[in-house]
């Protein structure tokens, strides 16, 4: 399964799911730091990245949620939270 194939899947599954509202997006981004067991973690409005690899690869889940072919990262989809890089 490829991640965009992962991100389609969880979309499917979720109820009500927007692609314009950050939340949605940010429940995307909580399932894959479940499923895929991440050391990243999101917490009381913090994100806690654990390295640049989690951090780019949820950058790419944001951007397959959003269905956006432009570049996104996570600080735009988490914007207002404090973000603590680990790395």
């Amino acid at each position: 399964m490829t991640l965009r194939q992962f991100v389609l899947e969880k979309i499917r599954n979720m109820e009500n799911f927007d692609a314009k509202n950050r939340n949605s997006i940010k429940e995307v981004i909580r399932l894959a730091i479940e499923d895929f067991r991440f050391k990243s973690k999101e917490k009381s409005e913090v994100l806690y990245l654990a390295s640049n690899v989690e951090e780019n690869l949820l950058s790419k889940i944001a951007e397959f949620a959003l269905g956006s072919e432009e570049e996104t990262s996570i600080e735009s989809i988490y914007e207002g939270y404090v973000i603590v890089r680990k790395y």
